[in-house]
């Protein structure tokens, strides 16, 4: 068995052998949507500053059997504060645990050789992360993973041990009939206005730091790299499915972000779902009712817009009680359930 190394997105031989993994593991799942492998082309062609990614493919007699991505992002570091790397983009042929145990092999010792004490997987970036371990009927939705169930015991057998839980919440327009109304003195919320971009743009990123800058496994991004992301999502973003919850002094203090599913669009369907990509308040203001008061603007808004069905809220944590006290008032349903796996190097 050879296992290679992809160093250029040029290299398009390797390229197609690296997606010729995913085709055939899911060739009869109808759930699994094709273009999401959009999400490592986007990711690896855009991989020249300091976040470093190498594509493994493990082939037998030049047929690919396994694949996986080593992903080494300056500044990302696990709960003692050490580097840590990911593993992003794992998949393997049922049947075929010794190319998997390849290709994760030479994933860490890249990542090892590059100063990570530790991994995650599947984790791709700050958005694109966790192993489908309950929920395999359900939609495969933007910015997440679908994989086959037998994934959580492979890679259980090379080492790795759930780290995180995460999962998410299904609203139906049926469950959304009745109106939750939520006021906040001092605190008002607004939409995305594209007219202006630019300054829109510093508010997210702004956010995004403020938000999240302390959580572990989390890696801030550079203005550029928001505005190169935000850029990116205008051609499906709706501004009003976006929301800013700000103060008194007009101050930027939450903010929810809410996607089309452009995977149905990618399959040549209609849009008829969203998923809630993300949503939070600075930490001052986390228990203080700002993120209902986001979720009742984009209700409000969704339930205008009648070609929506349903909506996926997601990730939240398996020990993060205010999101799931949050869900309740807006009548949610069990969605899918998601794991991140660890190994110490």
């Amino acid at each position: 068995m050879d296992v290679i190394e992809i160093k250029s997105p040029k290299d398009e031989k390797a390229i197609e052998q690296f997606h010729q993994v995913a085709a055939r593991v899911y060739e009869d799942d109808a759930v699994w949507v094709p273009g999401s492998e959009r999400m490592f082309t986007q990711r690896f062609q855009g991989s020249q500053g300091p976040t470093r990614m190498t594509p493994v493919v493990a082939l037998e007699n030049d047929l690919p059997l396994a694949r996986a991505v080593a992903i080494y992002a300056p500044g990302a570091t696990d709960q003692d504060g050490q580097p840590q790397g990911w593993i992003g983009f794992f998949e393997c042929l049922k049947g075929r645990p010794h190319a998997a145990g390849r290709v994760l092999e030479r994933c860490e010792k890249i990542l090892q050789q590059a100063g990570a004490r530790s991994v995650l997987i599947p984790k791709a970036d700050n958005q694109l992360v966790g192993l489908l371990i309950e929920g395999f009927d359900l939609p495969h939705t933007v910015f997440t993973h679908h994989n086959p169930p037998h994934y959580v015991g492979l890679l259980k057998d090379c080492g790795y041990e759930i780290k995180t839980t995460m999962y998410t919440l299904r609203f139906t327009r049926e469950s959304a009939a009745e109106q939750v109304h939520v006021e906040l003195p001092g605190f008002s919320t607004r939409e995305f206005d594209r007219d202006q971009l630019e300054q829109e743009i510093v508010v997210f990123h702004k956010l995004q730091r403020a938000i999240f800058g302390g959580r572990t496994g989390y890696v801030a991004r550079t203005l550029d790299q928001d505005r190169a992301m935000v850029q990116s999502l205008l051609t499906f973003m709706q501004d009003d499915l976006v929301i800013i919850a700000e103060d008194s002094a007009g101050q930027p203090v939450g903010l929810l972000v809410c996607l089309p599913d452009a995977y149905q669009a990618w399959r040549g369907q209609a849009i008829d779902r969203v998923r809630i990509v993300s949503i939070g308040a600075i930490p001052s203001l986390g228990h203080k009712g700002i993120g209902a008061l986001m979720g009742v603007h984009l209700m409000r808004n969704l339930l205008r817009r009648k070609e929506y069905a349903s909506v996926e809220g997601s990730w939240i944590l398996g020990s993060n009680v205010s999101p799931r006290n949050l869900a309740r008032r807006f009548n949610a349903e069990p969605g899918r359930e998601f794991a991140l796996l660890e190994k110490e190097l």
